[in-house]
């Protein structure tokens, strides 16, 4: 199967992190390294912890 980082980046959190356990085990660094960024940003996008949410509009 042949893996692009737009494929991966539609893939969930747990699934990127079992890909990227794979890639290594197969020695796939470029996946690993895509998988590591996608995990980063997934990171970055996320709220801080105790930030407010806008309530929904109703």
């Amino acid at each position: 199967m042949d893996w692009t980082k737009d494929r991966i980046e539609s893939l969930s959190k747990a699934e990127v992190r079992q890909l990227r356990a794979n890639a290594e085990q197969l020695n796939e660094p470029e996946i690993v390294a895509w998988c590591d960024e996608v995990l980063r940003k997934a990171r970055a996008s996320k709220a801080p912890k105790g930030s407010v949410r806008a309530a929904p509009e109703k």
